[in-house]
């Protein structure tokens, strides 16, 4: 029996999964289930009653209702990501991590902002909060880009700051996060390239 993956394949939090399933070396343990969560089946919200993705149900029958669960789930069964050091580090790199979270997080409330809601009830002061918060913090990734790694074992971090970066791309590209930021848009560039990150990329037109 294999682990069973639910996600959308436009939600930022599901790729970021998917790709720690492949860093990982674990595609072959990982069955996906696509599923809409706003229009949920009965046995996905028997995993998650929360109805989010991804949520992940190992093969003996747990659930994890969380991407951050899943990952650290995950990285106790399979090899190939860096670990994080030790000592005062280990907190920059998190940060930095967290930063690319908060990202994502910002994104996406804009996203559900504009999508759900009919044009005349979006808040605007809203969305910009967002898109000033989402700013402040790529300004900041762009002047540590040159500590993000590139090739061979890469860590959570970078998987982070590459789901947030492709994830603006793909819902908010009018935001033309690159410019002014060329060396976090080279960065992006090759760490795009890696076989985990083709394979995770939305459907376009999604």
């Amino acid at each position: 029996m294999k682990m069973k993956l639910y996600l959308s394949l436009t939600s930022p939090y599901a790729r970021k999964v998917r790709i720690v399933v492949q860093e990982l070396g674990l595609g072959d343990l990982v069955s996906e289930a696509v599923v809409d969560p706003f229009n949920a089946p009965a046995d996905f919200l028997v995993a998650n009653p929360l109805s989010k993705v991804p949520t992940l149900v190992t093969e003996k029958g747990e659930t994890l209702p969380d991407s951050k669960l899943i990952v650290e789930y995950l990285q106790t069964r399979g090899r190939g990501l860096a670990t994080l050091p030790r000592g005062a580090q280990r907190w920059i790199l998190l940060r930095r991590q967290q930063l690319a979270e908060g990202i994502v997080d910002a994104a996406v409330a804009m996203r559900l902002e504009q999508a759900l809601r009919p044009a005349e009830y979006v808040y605007q002061g809203w969305i910009d909060r967002q898109t000033a918060a989402i700013n402040r913090a790529l300004d900041a990734l762009n002047s540590e880009a040159a500590e993000l790694l590139h090739d061979g074992a890469i860590r959570t971090v970078e998987i982070s700051v590459g789901v947030a970066l492709g994830y603006l791309d793909f819902r908010h590209a009018h935001l033309q996060w690159r410019s002014g930021r060329e060396r976090l848009a080279s960065w992006y560039f090759g760490f795009a390239q890696r076989a985990s990150m083709l394979a995770s990329q939305p459907p376009a037109g999604a």
